[in-house]
């Protein structure tokens, strides 16, 4: 069945359509992992024809077709967001003066640490850790360095999603004075 679906694919330059929704997807051909996602687009497009024959005894070139971009558009489309989770999520390992790793809870109460150019923004973010409980502590470094979810951050902790959104409302409550105008 493989062998019937790749001859499928390759006949008529079928293989147009992985082009055309990696198009959809706004993925130019000069991107780095273009290539990848192409292989990954046939592959999809092999899963898709033999599921597409499963279900249909005749062969209807413009349902399967159909059927074949909406799979490899999901299929894709579900790829590229699992890797820009991961990619927000790779932090480098941040070393201090004497060449250790540090924790960025440790970077953060550092006033002397040069982490980014934008002095003030991270200044800010020191002042509202210094202000938070240990566990609204914990949800701010994780999601803003991290980029885990509420529910990844509960999962985490081994607490409810609910705790979680506690944590953070009760973060909220505590930044507003550092927005508010008097």
């Amino acid at each position: 069945m493989n062998d019937e679906a790749i001859n499928y694919l390759i006949e008529n330059n079928r293989i147009k359509v992985i082009y055309g929704v990696l198009k959809k997807l706004h993925v130019s051909p000069l991107t780095a992992y273009f290539e990848d996602l192409v292989v990954e687009g046939e592959l999809l497009f092999i899963q898709a024809y033999i599921d597409y024959r499963r279900q249909n005894e005749e062969l209807d070139e413009k349902r399967l077709m159909g059927y074949a971009y909406r799979k490899i558009k999901w299929g894709l489309l579900d790829l590229l967001r699992k890797e820009w989770k991961q990619e927000a999520r790779i932090a480098p390992p941040v070393t201090d003066k004497t060449g250790k790793e540090t924790e960025f809870e440790q970077l953060i109460m550092d006033k002397n640490t040069n982490l980014v150019e934008n002095y003030e923004f991270w200044e800010l973010v020191r002042e509202i850790v210094m202000v938070c409980s240990l566990n609204e502590r914990k949800f701010l470094i994780k999601r803003l360095f991290y980029g885990y979810s509420v529910a990844e951050i509960a999962q985490q902790e081994g607490v409810t999603r609910q705790t979680v959104n506690y944590w953070k409302n009760r973060l909220k409550q505590k930044c507003r004075c550092f927005f508010e105008l008097s």
